[in-house]
């Protein structure tokens, strides 16, 4: 197959992934209308050979800045309910490797470094 092909074929497989999708989508809203969505926690509607399970959840975010302001002052059991998560600055770490060649191994020891899933961009006129 030519590229134009190939690309006819990838627009009209997404459109129907897209379509597929707002089907399904309904289907949930419909479910979720009949059997119910508890705030948080499992609710199951048992068929006679099926069964179906929504599943509600809370999603909580803590604000890092506020928390880190304040962290001397909170209680100890409240300081133990926060993790904290190093995340890699990537402009610094790329600075660093392009300029810091001695240096650059040091963080590599901590990294794992793997190739994520390539993205495809299709466009007609």
């Amino acid at each position: 197959m030519t590229i134009k092909e190939l690309a006819s074929k990838w627009r009209e497989a997404k459109h129907a992934e897209q379509q597929a999708n707002t089907a399904r989508l309904e289907i949930e809203r419909q479910l979720i209308e009949q059997i119910g969505v508890a705030d948080e926690g499992i609710t199951t509607y048992q068929g006679d050979d099926f069964k179906v399970k929504t599943t509600g959840k809370i999603t909580r975010t803590l604000d890092d800045a506020a928390v880190s302001h304040h962290w001397d002052s909170l209680p100890a059991e409240v300081q133990s309910c926060i993790k904290w998560k190093p995340t890699l600055d990537l402009k610094r770490f790329r600075a660093l490797e392009s300029l810091r060649d001695d240096l650059a191994p040091v963080l590599h020891q901590y990294l794992t470094i793997k190739p994520a899933k390539p993205s495809i961009a299709v466009e007609f006129d």
